[in-house]
C-alpha cells in the first residue's frame, strides 16, 4: 500500500468517528424529551475559551435520606440514573436514583463526583455552556430564576438546547 492510501484511509477513518459523535448528539436533540431544570450559573468567563457560563442543577446534589437510599450503595465515578417527573410546565423534579435504567420513565444518566454526608454530587455532562462573547456577564448578573432547557434521549443522554431567563428564552446569537 502507498502513502497516499494510506492517507486516505486514515482520513476516512476520522471523518467516520467524528459523523459518529455528531450523529449521537444529533439523535438526542431531534428524538429526547425537553424538560427544563432549575439551574445556577456560577462563573461565566474562561480567558483561553471566551464566554460560557458553568451551570449547577437542583438535580446536581442529592440528599440520599429523601429518597431512602443507602449513601454506601455508591462511589465516587459510578454512573446512576435520576428518574424524572415532568410537570406541566416540562420542569424536571427527582422522583428516584438508582444504579439500573429506570423503565417507564424520564430520566437521565449522571456519574457521581463527590459524596459527602448523605449528599451525592453528580453531574450529567450539562455543565458548560458556550455563549457568545459579552454575553455571559449577563447571565451571572441575572436574579431571576434561571431554566435551561435539555433534550434527554431514551438513553438517558442530554443535550442542552437553550437557557430560559425569567420565562423568556435567552437568545445567544
Amino acid at each position: 500500500m502507498n502513502k497516499k492510501n494510506i492517507f486516505l484511509i486514515i482520513g476516512i477513518f476520522w471523518i467516520v468517528i467524528i459523523g459518529w459523535f455528531i450523529s449521537i448528539k444529533e439523535f438526542t436533540l431531534r428524538t429526547g424529551n425537553e424538560i427544563l431544570l432549575k439551574t445556577v450559573p456560577v462563573d461565566p468567563r474562561d480567558l483561553f475559551r471566551g464566554d460560557y457560563v458553568i451551570l449547577k442543577y437542583e438535580i446536581s446534589t442529592i440528599d440520599t435520606n429523601t429518597f431512602s437510599t443507602n449513601i454506601s450503595d455508591y462511589k465516587v465515578g459510578e454512573s446512576v440514573y435520576v428518574s424524572l417527573n415532568v410537570d406541566n410546565d416540562k420542569i424536571g423534579n427527582i422522583t428516584q436514583i438508582t444504579k439500573n435504567t429506570p423503565e417507564n420513565s424520564i430520566f437521565i444518566k449522571g456519574t457521581i463526583k463527590n459524596i459527602y454526608w448523605n449528599n451525592l454530587n453528580i453531574e450529567y455532562g450539562i455543565e458548560s455552556y458556550f455563549v457568545p462573547e459579552g454575553k455571559g456577564k449577563n447571565i451571572e448578573q441575572n436574579r431571576g430564576e434561571i431554566y435551561t432547557k435539555v433534550a434527554v434521549d431514551k438513553f438517558g443522554n442530554a443535550i442542552i438546547k437553550s437557557l430560559i431567563m425569567d420565562g423568556k428564552e435567552v437568545n445567544l446569537n
